[in-house]
């Protein structure tokens, strides 16, 4: 009889520990190889400024007249190559430990530089090198589970029912976390910052509603990049 109960209890045990190990398999890192997007928890080594137009011009020979071509390439932007290290993968593998990659910036140097850790999204150049996303970041914070969370930005049509389709959560975040909305119109501080997600005060708008990484991840999934 000890030995039927002890058999059955090392089964229970056996299915339980494969029932875990099942369950963390839906855990992040999500891994979509369709997709040309790699998304990370990123803590900040170094954003150093370089000339993109520096070596910008290429000769051609052209095959049917042998003249010669000069060509010149012109970046509008600011480029700057980043440094990080890579603290826990949400889209895809990055295998190493630290990554190098460039980022680019019409207005100046890029908004993610504010923060020490932070989501960051990036994809591959045709020679395999990372590039940022422009303007695609995350802001994180902890819970008193230690469970990262940030708030969705709405950045076009179908954001708002995605969102809805998705849990949320009410929280307090940092009032440094606000957007100046002097510039919209009310159509425009509807749709990037609906209510239900933010409030408006004067000429700002506040997250009010936060998601967890799984869900933050799968509303920039379907929404910002939906189409790569």
């Amino acid at each position: 009889m000890y030995r039927i109960i002890l058999t059955f209890s090392f089964l229970i045990i056996f299915i339980s520990c494969k029932t875990i190990h099942k369950n963390a398999k839906t855990e992040l890192p999500k891994i979509g190889t369709s997709k040309n997007l790699y998304a990370f928890i990123g803590e900040k080594i170094s954003v150093t400024e370089f000339d993109p137009n520096e070596n910008n011009i290429k000769i051609e020979i052209d095959s049917i007249t042998g003249d010669t071509i000069r060509r010149v390439r012109y970046v509008m932007d600011n480029g700057y190559i980043c440094k990080y290290l890579v603290k826990r993968n949400l889209y895809n593998q990055i295998e190493n430990d630290t990554i190098e990659f460039k980022a680019y910036d019409h207005y100046g140097r890029p908004g993610f530089e504010n923060y020490d850790k932070l989501i960051l999204y990036l994809s591959k150049d045709k020679e395999g090198n990372y590039f940022h996303r422009k303007y695609q970041f995350e802001s994180i914070f902890l819970d008193s589970k230690k469970r990262f969370y940030s708030y969705p930005k709405f950045l076009g049509n179908g954001y708002l029912e995605t969102a809805n389709d998705l849990k949320s959560i009410e929280v307090e975040f940092p009032e440094s976390e606000r957007f100046d909305i002097s510039n919209l119109g009310e159509d425009g501080i509807k749709g990037y910052y609906p209510d239900y997600y933010y409030r408006v005060e004067k000429q700002y708008a506040y997250p009010v509603r936060g998601m967890f990484l799984e869900e933050l991840i799968e509303f920039r999934l379907r929404t910002t990049f939906k189409d790569l």
